[in-house]
């Protein structure tokens, strides 16, 4: 019987760690914990099983025949004698020259299939846990900002009620703040309900509890590489994209099925030793060898290779819409990333800090008087919808060069 603690969800065994995780700590956990890993692996293990099956020779067929005879003197009609009448036969099944060379290729087809549909989950995989890893990170940038401009509304608030003169003007001045409080408040609820969501589901796709607290590194997003070409992308897509290989894969399998079928018109060779006797009268043995060959007169199996002839043909025509719907998509996701990248453009590397100085700024000089609180309050607004568009476009342009890598099937090359 297991111990008790082995029968827990493998979610709840994992430790809580809180030091800083890169997103490739992330794509090596969920590669080594992900459970559909195990279902590719069986598949390549039923695969192999069958390449074995396909280069094994029949097994042999022992046949028995007994009966009893008798025999008689024709010319008086008088029964002589009675006896046993035995026959043995052991036959063995040959397949035609090339059969099992065919089916072996088949099985090996079979077998790379299996393989490459296990690289392409991983590969997959690791694409997801990376654009997750990303948009996490992104997204706390924005609720982190959210929650700096919601705590200096709340410590001005404050401050304006500890000194309330009791003025109209103050009274407004402390209203504006407040409503501007309960906007603020809305902007921090929405950022984090959102980077909850996206940590919860790349918690999940690593195979941790969804609330499992999660400090990612601060280089999850790298530096934007430039846009690639067009035909660069093509160039790769068309050597490492998986679909493209599978479909490859798959047409060079149903051209050995037909070559298959077509030799299967002509059936199996049977051979095989035989010994047989009878005692009635006098004992008598007679042994041979049989040899069964069917002879292809009327069934030539022209319907099983029509078939596995249009199969190849719709293989082919799978395999043309493949290549034409992927140079359509490497188009569609190339032209937003170069959309998201001349908007990043527009913004100065120091953007961010700047606008954050700024906001800091304003706070402090409406504390000492020299601003009004509508300069004030309009700069924390801005702050926050530059950075959420900011950030937004890093997330767009994030999304696309994530989109890039899984058709093209790795990192695109950058060339320009």
């Amino acid at each position: 019987m297991k111990p008790r603690h082995l029968l827990l969800p493998s979610a709840f065994l994992l430790p809580t760690v809180l030091c800083a995780v890169t997103p490739k700590d992330l794509v090596d956990h969920a590669l080594s914990t992900n459970p559909e890993i195990r279902y590719y692996e069986a598949e390549i293990a039923a695969a192999k099983g069958g390449r074995r099956a396909a280069g094994q020779i029949a097994n042999p067929e022992l046949s028995v025949d007994a009966a009893r005879g008798s025999a008689w003197d024709l010319r008086t009609g008088e029964k002589e004698g009675d006896g046993p009448v035995w026959k043995a036969t052991i036959m063995q099944t040959f397949d035609f020259p090339g059969r099992i060379p065919l089916r072996k290729a088949i099985a090996d087809r079979d077998v790379a299939l299996a393989e490459l549909g296990l690289a392409q989950f991983k590969s997959q995989l690791a694409n997801e846990v990376r654009a997750r890893a990303g948009d996490v990170t992104l997204l706390r940038r924005l609720e982190s900002a959210a929650r700096a401009v919601r705590k200096r509304f709340e410590e001005l608030i404050g401050v304006l009620m500890q000194r309330d003169t009791g003025t109209v003007s103050a009274k407004l001045e402390r209203r504006i703040l407040e409503a501007s409080l309960l906007t603020s408040d809305r902007e921090l609820t929405d950022a984090g309900k959102e980077a909850k969501s996206a940590a919860a589901a790349l918690n999940v796709l690593c195979g941790y509890d969804p609330d499992r607290p999660l400090n990612l590194d601060d280089d999850a997003v790298p530096a934007f590489p430039g846009t690639p070409s067009l035909d660069s992308l093509k160039t790769q897509a068309a050597h490492s994209n998986f679909d493209l290989q599978q479909k490859r894969l798959q047409m060079a399998r149903q051209g050995l099925k037909i070559d298959l079928t077509k030799s299967e018109r002509w059936g199996k060779i049977s051979f095989g030793p035989y010994v047989q006797g009878y005692r009635v009268d006098e004992k008598e043995k007679e042994a041979g060898v049989v040899l069964s060959v069917p002879l292809p007169l009327w069934n030539r199996n022209k319907g099983g290779i029509a078939a596995e002839e249009a199969r190849l043909s719709q293989a082919e025509a799978l395999m043309f819409a493949t290549l034409r719907d992927l140079e359509r998509d490497l188009a569609i996701e190339r032209s937003a990333y170069a959309s998201e990248l001349e908007a990043l453009s527009r913004w100065k590397p120091e953007s961010e800090k700047e606008f954050r100085d700024a906001a800091e700024e304003a706070d402090r000089h409406y504390r000492l008087g020299a601003v009004p609180i509508s300069t004030y309050v309009e700069m924390q607004r801005q702050y926050l919808e530059a950075m959420r568009a900011l950030i937004q476009t890093r997330r767009n342009a994030w999304k696309h060069l994530m989109s890039m890598a899984r058709l093209v099937g790795e990192w695109p090359e950058v060339k320009r």
